[in-house]
């Protein structure tokens, strides 16, 4: 396409839809500053951290909630470096600076670190009075968990109180900092590692993720609209219409007062691309009014041919978006609902701009090019035809063979499907569990009633027959409870025994407050607690649902065996690892149910729109046919997915609708004109309607997914996992969805389901 040479408007020619299209460019320049001020506002503030992203009534996350109430917050920090061990005086200097009176602190004065925890501080606790442990004993009985097997080697465990987390960029850059100052002059020497390290990471990567991909992903988008529309001036349109619909996106956002996360980083490309999309169709169906008629009116019959196809893409594309909403996971839901606010607002502006624009500025087909692209269209559209039954039975086995796949479909959102495994927070991750022990922690916590019979000798009996059980289980590699910093008891064989275990059952007795200090065993009302920890590897791939389940089976059972319920003690198993379990237990529900109430939304349309159930489920078939294709193989191959690319298969859903709507708007026209020109076999009426429906949506639809799959593919570079794996399966989607429209769906109407779809009313 290129613009025409055309005189001074007149009268004649002048276009009563350009004070519409005027009135809205200067609506949308002078809301500008507001809306780059409400994208920035949503841009500038902290992610949510993944511990967020399920609602507090969710079950998993009120456990976790009570247990960092009552014992600690589980935002912690590991640090460590070559040299950290437990007579390092690096160790105190770090401890003095960051708890003392010049510790940082909020505006309102309140810390941003709770007790720090360190091997030296707990070795020293194990050797003083009333335990007075001898040395080797009480390493033995720290390794694993603060002091790794060679005895000397430790690491800080730096909890953050809420105002630290409040800052948890500046909290952790004050940490880097200031042990680059007390404990070692290298920065490649700290290891930092911990749910902190994992959240502030996450902020980085997604934020440099917008920042290094998206102006060139843009300059992309550009680029292809220009070479889709021949035509830099419509192209550039197009392009601002496009993307003032991404800031109304972020003041939607802003406006709900919903939060920053992760997600969103793709947001902006995502409703960047299907605006321009959605803009490379009305032009189509501008130039296409343009030669069928005169110039007067143009913009008229192009409303009027493709209104309807151009609002069901939009909305069906919404929906697939919408769909989101049913997810308990927060940044699923935001992303969904304002990026399909975002589509809405796009298809507003491109019906209330472009038509008035191009009818007083209208652009046609260059001959040439245009009698090319014809011809190859022309050809293609010969090919499908004649292999059709092949086409058909060759999909029908892909799509059997992929959907035996999707049982074994995975999610996962541990740290290690984050981030590239060269990154520099898992080799953080994969030094610390190396030199010091693994870091995810199992939490099981036994509650005594105060009316409770059981005394304390016993209950550190049981707790030190659930620590032996953790230890057991495969992953687990240390184990630390009260056990850890309490002597056993002696057997109480004969009257000596029996006296002496009174004896140290009351010195027991007088040592449980030490422990309450150092928050492994807790009075709150009503109460008494008792915490075993289990450390388990954050990077070895553990299901951690199977763990937790190994971990009720043998703790119930020893529960039980002291009376359990009829002494009122009961058992809690919390901690990250059984809530990151949750959220990908949430993440698998959410892919099938947003998936399904959106595969049902849009074919109720579908079945409206095509006038027919079965016309209906025949239009979903190369819609659904991406999705089970790809998803099929993933769970063949069983790699997880994570949050950024559970997204995909509803998006893909409403993106792949979009061509089936414009494809099957031409084939209907097509056989009510085939019908009106001739009386022959109905066979031949479709052929020639798949033809004529090439002709007219098949470079569109070629066009809009290319703009759509390589502008996203640009964040396929990102080091931040989520961002990567969306672009690169949503790219692949938009291609699949592309063969579904050109190839599948032409050959299944050229079949008899084609007789299923009635002729456009003319």
């Amino acid at each position: 396409m290129t613009a025409i040479p055309s005189a001074p408007p007149s009268a004649a020619h002048w276009s009563r839809l350009l004070p519409v299209s005027l009135l809205t460019l200067l609506a949308l320049a002078a809301g500008g500053p507001w809306i780059a001020a409400a994208a920035i506002g949503v841009l500038g503030v902290d992610a949510t951290t993944p511990m967020e992203w399920v609602p507090t009534r969710f079950p998993p996350r009120q456990a976790y909630d009570q247990f960092t109430r009552e014992f600690e917050s589980g935002d912690v920090v590991v640090a460590t470096w070559p040299g950290c061990t437990v007579d390092s005086p690096a160790i105190a200097r770090f401890i003095s600076v960051a708890t003392g009176p010049e510790a940082p602190r909020d505006p309102a004065g309140a810390p941003w670190f709770e007790t720090i925890a360190t091997g030296a501080d707990a070795l020293e606790r194990l050797t003083a009075p009333p335990l007075s442990l001898d040395r080797d004993t009480a390493l033995e009985r720290l390794k694993g968990v603060l002091i790794v097997p060679d005895g000397r080697t430790t690491c800080l465990v730096i909890p953050f109180t809420r105002a630290g987390l409040a800052d948890r960029r500046r909290a952790v850059a004050w940490i880097n900092s200031t042990l680059l100052l007390t404990a070692t002059p290298r920065e490649q020497d700290l290891h930092l590692a911990g749910p902190v390290i994992d959240n502030v990471s996450v902020d980085r990567a997604s934020t440099a993720s917008l920042n290094t991909y998206g102006v060139p992903a843009a300059l992309v988008i550009l680029a292809l609209t220009w070479w889709s529309l021949r035509s830099l001036p419509y192209a550039i349109l197009v392009f601002l219409l496009a993307l003032a619909s991404v800031g109304l996106s972020f003041t939607f956002l802003h406006a709900w007062g919903d939060r920053m996360n992760p997600v969103l980083i793709v947001m902006p490309l995502l409703v960047l691309t299907l605006g321009v999309s959605g803009g490379i169709h009305l032009v189509n169906y501008l130039v296409e009014a343009l030669e069928s008629g005169p110039r007067r009116g143009v913009a008229a019959r192009a409303i009027a041919l493709g209104w309807l196809p151009c609002s069901l893409s939009a909305g069906t594309t919404a929906v697939g978006l919408m769909s989101l909403i049913v997810s308990e996971l927060e940044p699923i839901r935001v992303f969904g609902f304002h990026a399909a606010l975002g589509v809405l607002a796009t298809l507003v502006m491109l019906f209330l701009v472009v038509p008035g624009i191009f009818e007083q500025w209208p652009i046609r087909r260059q001959g040439a090019h245009a009698g090319d692209v014809a011809a190859e269209v022309s050809s293609f559209a010969t090919r499908v035809v004649r292999h059709a039954t092949p086409i058909v039975i060759t999909a029908t086995a892909a799509l059997a063979l992929a959907a035996t796949g999707i049982p074994g479909i995975r999610t996962s959102v541990a740290i290690d499907t984050l981030f590239t495994p060269e990154s520099r927070v898992i080799s953080d991750y994969a030094w610390l569990e190396h030199e010091i022990g693994p870091l995810a922690p199992v939490e099981v916590v036994l509650r005594f009633p105060d009316a409770s019979t059981i005394r304390p000798a016993e209950r550190l009996d049981m707790v030190r027959e659930v620590g032996a059980a953790l230890a057991d289980l495969p992953g687990v590699t240390g184990v630390l409870s009260a056990a850890t910093f309490l002597p056993e008891l002696p057997d109480a064989a004969g009257v000596r025994g029996a006296a002496r275990k009174v004896l140290v059952a009351r010195r027991l007795e007088q040592s449980l407050s030490g422990l309450t200090d150092m928050k492994i065993i807790r009075d709150t009302d009503g109460a008494q607690l008792w915490r075993v920890t289990a450390r388990t590897s954050a990077l070895s791939g553990i299901d951690y649902g199977d763990l937790l389940q190994q971990v009720r089976e043998r703790v119930d059972p020893l529960v039980a065996a002291h009376g359990g319920t009829s002494r009122g003690v009961t058992a809690d198993y919390t901690g990250v690892m059984p809530l990151v379990n949750a959220i990908q237990t949430t993440l698998l529900h959410d892919l099938f149910s947003s998936f399904l109430s959106a595969c049902g939304v849009i074919t109720l349309v579908m079945m409206v729109v095509e006038g027919g159930i079965l016309a209906g489920l025949v239009a979903m078939v190369p819609n659904v046919f991406p999705m089970i294709l790809l998803f099929g193989l993933l769970g063949w191959a069983r790699l997880a997915l994570d949050i950024g690319s559970v997204m995909t298969a509803s998006i893909a859903l409403g993106m792949a609708v979009d061509g089936t709507l414009h494809f099957l708007t031409f084939f209907r026209r097509g056989l009510a004109r085939a019908a009106g020109e001739s009386a022959g076999a109905a066979a031949a009426h479709r052929i020639a309607a798949v033809q004529a429906a090439f002709q007219h949506s098949a470079p569109a639809l070629a066009q809009s997914a290319l703009v759509c799959g390589l502008g996203i593919l640009v964040f396929a570079a990102s080091s931040f996992a989520p961002t990567r794996r969306f672009a690169w399966m949503l790219s692949l989607l938009v291609a699949a969805a592309l063969v579904g429209d050109l190839v599948l769906l032409p050959a299944l109407l050229t079949g008899p389901l084609g007789r299923l779809f009635r002729p456009a009313s003319r």
